[in-house]
């Protein structure tokens, strides 16, 4: 007879199958939620935790930065105007109280006592994440400066674990490289050293893909779809100029860089 905590990632599988990613989280927030002390979370519940997340956080990403657009239009009235900022506000509370639930989990279950090199990578590319999704609800200062704080942190601490113990064309450890290097760009506005993170990673990895190749098709595929995704950064970080030399006044752009 099936556990309890199989019976929940079963439903949590049902759920993503579904595409019913609000059940698929308040499902996994309860599997957490029923781990005993110093007990993790399984490589398959890892994924299911980070597909319900990522899911329910990207529609609303989407919709804040659609939103984000209508609100600079010289063509909504007054009226209009106040609905659409009302809805934006919605979005970001949303979107805040997501971030918040899971850095919460995160703090709380998933990181203390962790000692699984690949488990600890993970969840520490998965708290700067959401802190960088979280920076996307805040315009107070004070309050980004401690969120960024916080994404350096996590993200620089995760590559650490990832150079000393993955495999060059480990997928997490290319999809954590083109995290971090987005943010370098977005966030500290230096587009010089996010291409030259994101290369360094992509080099690296580039020379091991032939051998994956010969002995892991679907790892094969996998990486080189990350590969392509790092290379298009690359690409636009090197034909553009870095902001980071420029003496004008400049906004980040939040759409030419791809993340995972």
């Amino acid at each position: 007879m099936p556990s309890e905590r199989e019976v929940m990632a079963h439903k949590a599988q049902l759920c993503e199958l579904s595409s019913r990613y609000h059940e698929m989280v308040d499902v996994m927030r309860d599997l957490v939620a029923s781990l005993p002390v110093m007990q993790k979370l399984n490589a398959q519940e890892r994924k299911l935790l980070a597909v319900a997340y990522k899911h329910e956080i990207a529609h609303r990403r989407k919709g804040l930065k659609t939103i984000n657009k209508l609100v600079g239009s010289p063509d909504l009235t007054m009226q209009k105007r106040t609905i659409v900022n009302d809805y934006k506000a919605m979005l970001k509370q949303e979107m805040r109280n997501l971030c918040e639930d899971l850095i919460k989990m995160l703090n709380t279950k998933l990181l203390p006592g962790i000692n699984e090199p690949e488990s600890d990578i993970f969840f520490h590319k998965m708290k700067g994440d959401y802190y960088r999704y979280l920076c996307e609800t805040e315009e107070d200062e004070v309050k980004l400066a401690v969120y960024i704080g916080e994404i350096r942190q996590h993200y620089q601490v995760a590559t650490e674990y990832a150079e000393r113990s993955m495999a060059a064309t480990h997928p997490l450890r290319l999809g954590l490289a083109m995290n971090y290097s987005v943010f370098i760009n977005e966030m500290l506005d230096n587009r010089t050293e996010a291409r030259d993170h994101a290369k360094r990673f992509y080099d690296q990895a580039l020379d091991e893909m032939e051998s994956v190749r010969e002995v892991d098709i679907d790892k094969y595929n996998e990486c080189a779809y990350l590969l392509k995704l790092l290379h298009d950064n690359i690409k636009v970080w090197t034909t553009e100029p870095d902001r980071s030399t420029l003496f004008l006044p400049t906004q980040t752009s939040h759409f030419a860089a791809k993340d995972f």
